[in-house]
Order: C-alpha cells, then structure tokens, then sequence
C-alpha cells in the first residue's frame, strides 16, 4: 500500500508493508526450559517469575553457554524459520554477554553476535562469526534493568556479505553473566518508508547551512553492483551542516505514533551523528546517535535533559573487517542501523514513553538511504486460540494435495447448509489422496511453539486418515486419528488414536486432542516442540481447524472406578430398569449398561438442579461414547439467559429445531447401529442455530432414555 501526504512546504512519499508474520520462541510461560539446553557447561538453566516484568522468564546462570533451538537447519530442535527476518527479545543482565543469532546462509553457517561493545568489526573472533556491538559497556543504565533489543538479521548479514543471502534462523545462544532472558520472537515488521532514494530530494531540506554551500543531491549508488539504486548525498562542511527530512513540530512532522524502531543505511568516510525529534509523555526530546567508537561513556543525557545519546560505534561508518581494518583498509559496505527508539528514550528516562517520531536530521557529508519507521512484533496473547481454517474468506489457501495419485482430487471452499456457512471439501479417490494445510517442513510451517492442543470439526462418511505432524525432542512425529475404538500406540514416527467408530457416521462432529498428552501416552519422555501442519487421507468436510493453549476434559463417567456413582433412574415405569458398570470386550474397558422396557425407563448422569446438577459454567462442548442397537433419546439439560432447555439427540438424520423448552437434534439414522460411536456437541452452538440471541450459562445433566451401552461423557472448551 502506498501512502501520499501532502502538505504546504513539501511532498514525502511513505511505503508502508506488512508481511504479518510472528513466532514466539520463548516467553517463559509454560513454566518450563523446554527447547533449552546447556551447550556448553557449567550453565544453569531454569524458568522463573519475574516480579519487575510480572511474568515468567529464562534464568540463565554459572556462566557457560545454553541454547535455544539448534546451530543447523535440519537439527532437531531447529527453529529452521524462513519466513522471519527480524528478531526481537528481552533481557537483564548483570555484567558482560555475547548473544548468538544462528542462520543458515547461502555461504553456510553464519553466527551474527551482539554485545555490549560500542563497535562493529563485522567479521571477527571465528568464522563464520559477525559481530554487531549494542553498547552499554560498563554502563549502569544497561545493568540489571529489563532492555528490549530489536535487530535485522538480513541486513545484519548483508552489511558483512552483501552478496549473501538469509535462508533460515535456526537458534538463539546466550553466553556471558547471569541473565533473565524472555519474549524470544521473530516476525516481520510493518514498515514505514520516509526515503528509499527513487523520489529524489524533495522530502529534504538544509537544515543547517551555516557555513553556507551545503547540498543535497540524490544519485546512483556507486557501490559496486548498484544495490541501493539511487541514494541521497550530503555535500557539506563535515558535521556543520544539517540535513533534515520530516519536522520537529508542524505540517511538515511524520507525527508516527504507532512505530518505534528506527532503521537507515548510511555509507560515510567521516562522523556523523543522528538527531531524531520526538514528543513523549514528558515533552519533546531530541534522541542523539554519534560515531566516536567510544567503549565508556556509551550514551546519557545533555542539554538540560532535552538530548539523550547512544553511541552507534566506528563501525557505523562503514563496514569494517576487523583483521583488514587494523591494517590500515576498509570495505565501501553500506551500514545498517537499527535503533529501538522507545528502548533508548527509557534507558535514561525509564518512566518517560514516545508519543511520536517527527523528524531524523543527519549531520555529516555522505550517503544514506532507505530511512524507515518498523513496528514491534504483534503477539497474540498465547492463551487465545490460532485458526488455521474456519473457511470463511471463501478461499483454500494454506492447503495443498500432497499425494495426487491417483490424480483429480480436489479442494474447494463451499457453503454447507447444516453447518451454516463455508467448510472446506476433500474429493478424492478415498484414502489414496492426501491433503495438507500448513506443511510438515519449509515455509508452510506453522511452527507452533505455544500451543499443545488441536481442535477441529468434520463430517465424513467414509474411511479416514487424520495426522498431525509435531516437532519433539526425539525428532519429528505424525498424531494419526482414525475411526476406530483403539489407540494402536507406536509405529516409528507414527502414533495412533481411535477417535471412535461413529467418527465417520455423515454428521458434523468436533475432536479435541491434546497432543502433548496424546505423544506422552506412548513416548512419556519425549517432548512437544512446535504444531506444523494438518494432513488428511479421505474425502469429506471440515472446518474450523484451529490449535489451543491447553485443553482440558472434564470426565463425568469413564466407567473405570467400577461403579455407577452419579447415575439415577428418572423414569423407572415399569419397574426394574438397571444401571451396571460392566467390561465390554470391543471397547477394551470398563463401561456403564443400562437395561430397561426401551424408551419407557431413563436414566441420568448428574441432575437438572440441586447440588446434584454439574453445574458445568467453563465448557461448552459436550463428548459421549455410545453403543445402541434400539431407538434412544439423549437429553443435555442446560440452563440458558432464556430459562432452561433441554437438547434432544437422536438417531434421526433431521434437526427439527425448537420446540417449548426442547431443542430437536438428529446424530444420524445409523446411530443406534449396534457399534460403538462417538459423538461431539458444540452445546451453545445447538441453541443459537434455533434461538438466536439465547446463551449457554451452565450444563447440569447428562439424560438418555433407551437400553444401551454409553462411556466417556466429558465436557471441554
């Protein structure tokens, strides 16, 4: 999208893009070091609460080395992102550090490291090793506070090698002092572009031309292969002149009050320093950028406060290989800066905050370009829940057909009458063809690292294959669901779960599955890493795939204590209707039997009021096994804002909606088979299709009238 402003004095052209990509690595909330390990000894890694931050954190101490996430791309364990360019992450030290951002590069492993030194050497230490200094050497302010730090790994590798090129980020190193570390993310940042070079110099202006003769002019890069196309010159008397673009106050400011990381490319042969006017919460300040390369001080505050300073480092002049620059030689590299405005404006005022970024003034004769506002990651709180498909943008995006033989499968996006609204449909030639949303590897990969549940619904009548492909500490592994009553366990990197007989049955049906118990059942020591990808063999519908924080399920019978606590018989005309806690071969376990003259006895679980009643105020979705083989009436008994209601299930292929206090719902004609079937009800779902405006307040009762078999009655969200 492009932007134009316009106003009295000038004309500035803004870009602004967006690739809206964010993954969390770390934020310490899970309450474990899972992802950790010591890589070299004797560190100590634990997970702790920070009171300053009032969350958990990564506490990392004894010195040593830990990582997170692994040196190669196709190590387990590897964040292996291709997507993200931009890393962002918290930290509190108590004395010196070097942290390690691990890339795979088209010239092989490359460390880019960050410290607290002033300066930049680029290539330096080891191979493959490229050093961009933060500052803070020996500085009070740096020490033992929370700073956020905000870096470009593209353009960090870029001023080393600009002919080398980012294919992942693979892990993140810390070494040095004792640490707190926390809110490890890469995305892609939203940028606001105030010059790229292509507009000439109509954004500029001289803002200090006293001794007078100062220019601008805007040329081709002369920089080997024209990489920067035109960029902006500054012809003056060295840091006597000023070179301004946007306005401390007036028509003429950028008035940015959503973006705080500043970001240019300069290519300079002197010193120059940087001058950003912005307004705060406490007034206007003016945040000072110089070059002297000096280790101590490294930035404070002058000017009767109005002026707080960073020192960017000799290296920001141009790019410097450490062992070439101490013989006396340079390289004409472009340099990036990348600068966390709001970070630098609380290092000296930590109660102050930015409320707009107005201007950048440069002073200095040289070259810059690309001068850019970029946002801080956008992190979905990791509670809420992340929907990959819920079908409605009309489009099947995301989704591919991994295995096409025998070919003419199909995906589509349509309306579906029963579930009201669109669905995505799988056409193919049964479990023959496959079908994925997301991608078990490369850059279709949800990578997950927050989430250990998946929740999805689907209406199949036939065969089916469901996996989910999940990232462990043991290396990659497959959650393969079928309809069946067994969980088979494992099979190399396969596991495999029984969703039920009645899974398949031609209804809309919800599962929820936590993986990260699912994987401990059979692989108790291993550990989930990160969600990847949805994969289906079979035709039929699905919608609203979507991973959870946690799921938990609130079991009111699994029959396994061996008896019917709970259980009551409501309609007992004629007399003698039974409830038993019985083995059954088939299922494999323990379940309740109830035995009566059909539909004329009923039995229920729970109560509908009373201190009986579950009184279930969290969970909306209702999980029954069954196994019937005679007609059958099953009522929820729930309370709602317009009074009690009773959904009735039964084996019809019909819903007949509404009626008094009674919500008439069919399971499908073959529900009362004979075979065991699982059903799922989204209980508030049920009401609002047939009183809108009506809301589920509680869940009291599980009631069924009929002779049969039932099991696992549970509720979850």
């Amino acid at each position: 999208m492009i932007k134009k402003l316009k106003n009295m004095l000038w004309v500035m052209l803004i870009f602004v893009t967006s690739l809206h990509a964010t993954t969390v690595y770390e934020d310490g909330e899970d309450g474990t070091t899972n992802g950790w390990r010591v890589r070299r000894a004797p560190a100590i890694i634990t997970n702790v609460y920070s009171p300053s931050q009032e969350s958990r954190a990564i506490r990392i101490t004894n010195g040593g080395s830990s990582i997170l996430g692994a040196i190669t791309s196709d190590a387990v364990g590897s964040w292996n992102n291709r997507t993200e360019k931009t890393i962002s992450w918290k930290m509190v030290v108590d004395n010196r550090y070097t942290v390690y951002v691990v890339l795979s590069t088209t010239k092989g492993i490359r460390y880019l490291f960050y410290n607290d030194l002033p300066r930049r050497y680029l290539f330096h230490g080891f191979e493959g090793g490229i050093l961009h200094g933060l500052g803070g050497y020996i500085h009070n302010e740096y020490k033992g506070v929370w700073r956020t730090y905000t870096r470009n790994l593209e353009t960090d590798l870029k001023d080393a090698e600009p002919d080398n090129e980012l294919i992942s980020v693979n892990g993140f190193i810390y070494n040095g002092s004792d640490a707190s570390i926390d809110d490890i993310i890469l995305y892609n940042p939203e940028e606001t572009v105030y010059e790229d070079g292509e507009e000439g110099i109509v954004n500029w202006g001289v803002s200090d031309n006293n001794p007078a003769g100062a220019t601008i002019t805007n040329i081709p890069d002369a920089w080997d292969d024209h990489a920067q196309g035109n960029v902006i010159r500054f012809q003056g008397s060295g840091q006597d002149n000023g070179y301004t673009i946007g306005s401390a106050t007036g028509e003429g400011a950028w008035n940015n009050t959503t973006q705080s990381i500043l970001q240019w490319k300069s290519r300079y042969y002197e010193n120059y320093e940087v001058r950003i006017s912005v307004q705060t919460t406490l007034g206007s300040r003016d945040l000072l950028y110089v070059n002297t390369g000096r280790y101590t001080p490294s930035g404070g505050v002058q000017d009767n406060g109005q002026t707080i300073w960073h020192e960017l480092g000799r290296g920001a002049l141009v790019g410097l290989n450490n062992d070439r620059w101490r013989n006396g030689a340079t390289n004409d590299f472009w340099q990036t800066v990348t600068r966390d405005l709001e970070q630098d404006l609380k290092d000296f005022e930590p109660n102050n905050s930015i409320v707009s970024v107005n201007a950048f003034t440069i002073r200095g004769s040289g070259l810059i370009d690309d001068v850019k506002m970029l946002s801080r990651p956008k992190v979905v709180p990791v509670e809420d829940d992340v929907v990959y498909e819920d079908a409605e943008d009309g489009n099947t995006e995301g989704w591919t057909i991994y295995d096409n033989t025998p070919a003419g499968a199909t995906i589509t996006n349509i309306e579906d009458a029963l579930r009201g609204g669109q669905v995505i449909e799988l056409r193919g030639t049964g479990r023959d063809n496959g079908f994925e949303l997301g991608s078990r590897t490369g850059d279709g990969q949800w990578n997950n690292r927050n989430h250990s549940s998946i929740r999805w619904s689907m209406n199949f009548t036939e065969d089916f294959n469901i996996y989910v492909a999940i990232e462990t500490q043991e290396g990659a592994r497959y959650m393969l669901y079928t309809p069946t009553n067994t969980d088979e366990g494992k099979s190399g990197n396969y596991i495999r779960f029984g969703l039920g007989e009645g899974a398949n049955s031609g209804t809309w049906q919800t599962f929820s599955r936590n993986l990260e118990d699912d994987l401990h059942q059979f692989e108790p020591n291993n550990e989930l890493i990160a969600i990847h990808a949805f994969l289906v063999r079979g035709s039929g519908r699905l919608d609203d795939i979507k991973t959870l924080f946690s799921y938990e399920e609130t079991f009111y019978e699994d029959a396994e204590d061996g008896n019917t606590n709970g259980w009551s018989i409501f309609a007992n005309v004629p007399e003698g209707a039974t409830i038993t806690n019985v083995e059954d071969a088939t299922r494999g376990s323990r379940v309740i039997q109830l035995l009566g003259a059909e539909k004329s006895n009923g039995y229920m679980l729970g109560d509908r009021g009373g201190d009986n009643a579950w009184n279930d105020t969290n969970n909306r979705y209702v999980r029954w096994s069954m196994n019937y083989n005679e007609n059958f009436t099953i009522y929820i008994s729930v309370e709602t804002t317009n009074g009690r209601r009773y959904l009735v299930y039964s084996p019809r292929d019909d819903d007949r909606g509404l009626s008094g206090q009674y919500v008439l719902l069919g399971l499908g004609a073959n529900a009362d088979d004979g075979t065991w079937r699982t059903f799922t009800r989204n209980l508030a779902e049920d009401i609002a299709r047939f009183e809108a405006g009506n809301e589920l307040i509680s869940v009291n009762a599980f009631m069924i009238r009929g002779s049969g078999r039932l099991d696992d009655i549970l509720m979850f969200d």
